[in-house]
């Protein structure tokens, strides 16, 4: 009778969750919509949380590596080490601040003055190449026209287009208009909101993982709680030292780069650094992405230099791929060339510049629960097929 009881609410238990899911599945395919909307409105909401969140996430390891000197410290002095935690937070912050100012500081006035000389430079760079194509196509006189109509187009229009369009935008965000000053005080909120957010979430985030892991044991018991926290112990890797790696090699690269554009004269060497650097955040593509402004940028001042510098930058990227990148990364996503190249095309194309950023380690999760079970379930039917084979004689 208990087993025949047992057996009445299982299958009861199995019916109601199948409905469950048949509505809820009713429900995501007729009210999208519904769904989506109701979807941004909550981020809306949680900005400042999703903010907070991702500001924490990049500053943990620093405050994690800073709690422990500081704990080691304060308890070889005989000291409580119960302040290290907020030392460390504070620390972190301040050091994060530092060297977000210092950037500022150094490379926003120069970034500034060679955007302003690229927009000077421009007109006449049109005009020198137009009159180095009617060197060459000066016979052909249709040819001839075309050219010499797209030149006066661009020497006119875009002097008009910078007076007409550019500087009333500057204008407007500066002054600001209501829609504008609003959009800029919501950033400006979210942002700091964010800040205080994240300084709660690195203050408890030891309470929270312990939460987390308690929370994971009463739902899914001992042996998938394990297999679960494997899993997000493995993520947390491969975000981390994804990231955390993307932002030091692409760092270390536009130093190499500028200190090279500096020994080698080369024009804009701020602006084009800052290019090189910020492009190679993304994986892969990257590098080419940066390349080729920074080529046209200097090939307007010196066609000869802006040689020099494909050759430069190519030996920088190569030295970058084969070198400086594994020794950095490692092998931290665990994912061949290939499936880096699948990843950032396919999370690309859905997600957008996002996606790019984080489609690798994303992806290298995916592939390593699929490896797992791919392993799991070839380890099955080997002691399947191993309980069923006839006896050797």
């Amino acid at each position: 009778m208990k087993k025949l009881k047992n057996d009445y609410l299982s299958l009861m238990l199995a019916l109601f969750g199948a409905a469950a899911l048949t509505l809820l599945l009713y429900y995501v395919l007729f009210h999208f919509g519904k769904l989506l909307s109701g979807a941004r409105a909550l981020m809306k909401v949680w900005a400042p949380f999703v903010v907070g969140g991702v500001i924490a996430y990049i500053l943990k390891p620093t405050c994690n590596s800073l709690e422990a000197w500081l704990t080691g410290l304060l308890e070889k002095r005989g000291k409580s080490s119960k302040l290290a935690g907020g030392l460390s937070i504070a620390l972190t912050l301040v050091l994060a601040l530092a060297v977000i100012a210092i950037l500022l500081i150094l490379v926003v006035p120069t970034l500034l003055d060679s955007i302003r000389s690229v927009m000077r430079l421009i007109p006449g760079s049109v005009e020198r190449f137009s009159d180095w194509l009617l060197l060459y196509v000066g016979d052909n006189e249709t040819l001839s026209n075309y050219i010499t109509q797209f030149s006066d187009s661009v020497s006119t229009s875009l002097p008009e287009w910078l007076i007409s369009t550019v500087l009333p935008n500057l204008e407007t965000l500066v002054g600001g208009v209501s829609s504008g000053v609003a959009s800029a005080v919501n950033i400006l909120s979210n942002l700091f909101l964010g800040i205080i957010a994240a300084i709660y979430m690195l203050g408890f985030r030891k309470t929270f993982a312990r939460q987390a892991k308690k929370l994971n044991y009463s739902v899914f018991g001992k042996r998938w709680s394990e297999i679960i926290l494997r899993e997000f112990r493995f993520a947390d890797r491969a975000f981390s030292g994804f990231i955390s790696g993307r932002l030091i090699d692409s760092l270390i690269i536009g130093i190499i780069c500028f200190i090279g554009m500096l020994i080698l004269r080369m024009p804009y060497a701020v602006l084009v650094s800052v290019i090189v650097g910020v492009t190679n955040v993304i994986p892969f593509f990257g590098p080419y992405i940066g390349m080729i402004p920074s080529f046209l940028l200097i090939l307007m001042v010196s066609p000869v230099k802006s040689l020099i510098f494909l050759v430069f930058i190519l030996v920088l990227q190569q030295f970058d791929g084969n070198y400086l990148g594994p020794r950095i990364l490692g092998n931290v996503t665990g994912l061949s060339s290939f499936w880096v190249l699948f990843a950032i095309i396919t999370f690309g194309g859905l997600f957008g510049f996002g996606g790019v950023l984080v489609g690798v380690p994303v992806f290298a999760v995916i592939y390593d629960i699929l490896r797992q079970l791919v392993n799991k379930g070839v380890s099955y039917h080997q002691a399947k097929e191993a309980e069923t084979a006839p006896p050797a004689e």
